[in-house]
């Protein structure tokens, strides 16, 4: 059977993957069920100057979980495919960006969830431009093969189970090129957009246990529902977020107390005090955008209390984590507005060594007792059909005394005082006030009692 597309994705040079049943023979995966589409994935990249090789560790997460898939790399030649199963991408580049975040900014970033690593296994092998069969679109893969482009393809199999989406091991793919090249362009995709989603497919947002009081005042449920999901598109942002260290289904209860003309009096949630960091952010961030929200009027005030159920949606947000590292500064001119440089920074050695085992820093030959620098691009961009490949332009390192280098620190805004709100500038000056009057009456008294003493003692002395 000739291969046929099931659905596209993108890395590294972009991804493309396809449900399969056996190496030879591609399978669409039809009815109600989705194919996997990546909702992350990671790159990490270095560029071997004196050979000209390119180096990536590559991982992604596919949702939703399917047996089995098939992840096409287009090389820009013949790659080498090496599965590196044990290694957590996301644990890699939180450990290699936070002490540069501890360093110019006196805190911590959120750690990243763990990858489970050992729910899927993976094979690789290599697809030449000459070969008779692709297992991709064959459009999307001619582009590449009229540029002389080969494909590292890794079979990604996932026993069954009750799993949301897929976590790929990592692999190693390494060949020639004389610069960094990163390709983004993906085929179309087959299926309905996320924003025309089928007939009865599942929100990602959903409001339950919704209880209002008093009776006999309070609007209907369904009023306050329609106010709440109007502020969905803010919240699932807030979500987006929590996705990124915790990817699973989660809820937040909120509890509510409004006034009459429908503005809140109070609105909190317990989450903003248990669970971990995560969790917290996630209740502090919806709490911030209801808190703001107008709900339906009333003649006097009332309460609600709810819970907002998220999910991950039918086509999750896509991030690419892009991590170059090494000893020159590449640089990405003219990025799409989906891309945003995170962390652009000179890495201490001893960092480096405590992320890395030697054997890691051999496999992305990264030079030893030499200065390396990181650049982290975080592109949010979902579709890629026409996106543009990147070719990374290489700089020498900064001067040391430049921005990023190891010898310049910035100040560290959550170690600085915090500006007050006009109430506790109110309640400053009070205390501020209270206290100065408390010291004048304190040396008063003081003053009238050492007066006493004084003129008690001249009275002795008269008698």
């Amino acid at each position: 059977m000739v291969p046929r597309l099931v659905k596209a994705l993108g890395p590294l040079v972009v991804l493309s993957i396809a449900a399969v049943t056996s190496p030879a023979g591609a399978v669409a995966l039809g009815g109600a069920t989705p194919s996997p589409v990546v909702h992350e994935d990671y790159l990490i990249v270095s560029h071997d100057e004196p050979s000209g090789r390119q180096h990536v560790l590559f991982a992604a997460r596919l949702a939703p979980a399917s047996p089995r898939v098939l992840v096409g790399l287009p090389t820009p030649s013949t790659p080498t495919v090496e599965p590196m199963p044990k290694l957590d991408l996301a644990a890699l580049v939180f450990a290699l960006v936070e002490p540069h975040e501890q360093r110019t900014r006196g805190r911590l970033s959120a750690r990243p969830a763990p990858w489970v690593m050992d729910r899927s296994t993976l094979s690789s092998f290599v697809v030449a431009p000459a070969a008779s069969e692709q297992p991709f679109d064959a459009a999307w893969t001619k582009s590449y093969v009229d540029r002389g482009f080969s494909f590292a393809v890794l079979d990604v199999v996932t026993p069954p189970g009750n799993v949301l989406e897929i976590m790929t091991p990592a692999a190693h793919v390494s060949f020639d090129t004389p610069r960094v090249i990163v390709a983004r362009r993906e085929p179309p995709r087959a299926e309905a957009p996320p924003d025309d989603p089928p007939e009865g497919a599942a929100l990602p947002m959903v409001v339950e246990s919704l209880r209002a009081a008093p009776k006999d005042a309070a609007p209907s449920i369904e009023a306050i529902e329609r106010a709440l999901r109007m502020r969905s598109g803010p919240m699932l942002r807030c979500y987006e977020r929590f996705l990124e260290h915790r990817p699973e289904a989660t809820k937040v209860t909120i509890e509510a107390a409004i006034r009459p003309k429908g503005d809140t009096a109070s609105l909190r949630s317990p989450g903003e005090r248990d669970g971990d960091e995560s969790s917290r952010e996630l209740a502090r961030c919806v709490v911030a955008i209801l808190r703001a929200q107008k709900f339906p009027r009333a003649d006097e005030g009332w309460k609600f209390s709810a819970e907002l159920a998220f999910t991950p949606p039918r086509t999750p947000a896509r991030r690419t984590h892009l991590v170059l590292v090494g000893p020159s500064r590449h640089v990405w001119r003219d990025p799409p507005a989906s891309a945003r440089l995170l962390h652009d920074f000179e890495a201490a050695p001893e960092d480096v060594a405590r992320v890395m085992t030697p054997e890691l820093r051999r496999v992305m030959a990264l030079p030893e007792g030499r200065r390396l620098w990181v650049s982290h691009w975080l592109d949010r961009d979902v579709r890629r059909a026409l996106a543009e490949d990147v070719v990374f332009e290489r700089e020498a390192l900064p001067a040391d005394g430049e921005p990023g280098t190891l010898s310049v620190t910035t100040p560290k805004p959550d170690l600085l005082p915090a500006a007050e709100s006009p109430r506790e500038t109110r309640r400053s000056r009070l205390v501020s006030k209270r206290a100065r009057a408390a010291l004048a009456a304190a040396t008063a008294f003081a003053l009238a009692v050492a007066l006493a003493l004084w003129l008690a003692r001249d009275e002795h002395r008269a008698r």
